[in-house]
């Protein structure tokens, strides 16, 4: 059993690696889970993300994708996946927030943050 490198801890992921490791490991993780990366800033550990929550597609009915439009990027919600050094520690945490800067409390939040500990393990 090998030593995990992320864990869920509350509202954020705890990676056990300094900044730079994270950053990019999250990065890859975002692209391989399907998000959409619109925008970075590295400066300040900023993913700008698109993400359609598989769930909340499924729940619409037979007729609403019948006559509802083709637009897919009405299902796709902007989020903000922030990651931030902890001072005096060999950690960096990732948070999600709203597109704007608020923190992400929906289940479509929390779920953003399992699928990052898991696939960052």
């Amino acid at each position: 059993l090998e030593p995990q490198h992320a864990k869920l801890e509350g509202s954020k992921v705890v990676v056990v690696e300094g900044f730079d490791r994270a950053w990019r490991r999250d990065g890859l993780t975002l692209d391989r889970v399907g998000f959409t990366v619109e925008d970075r800033d590295r400066v300040q550990g900023i993913y700008c993300v698109r993400y359609v929550d598989p769930d909340a597609v499924k729940k619409e009915g037979f007729f609403s994708k019948l006559f509802g439009s083709d637009d897919k990027n009405k299902e796709a919600q902007k989020f903000r996946v922030i990651v931030s050094t902890v001072p005096n520690a060999t950690s960096t945490d990732v948070t999600v927030q709203t597109n704007d800067g608020k923190p992400e409390t929906s289940p479509t939040g929390a779920k953003i943050l399992k699928l990052l500990a898991d696939e960052l393990k």
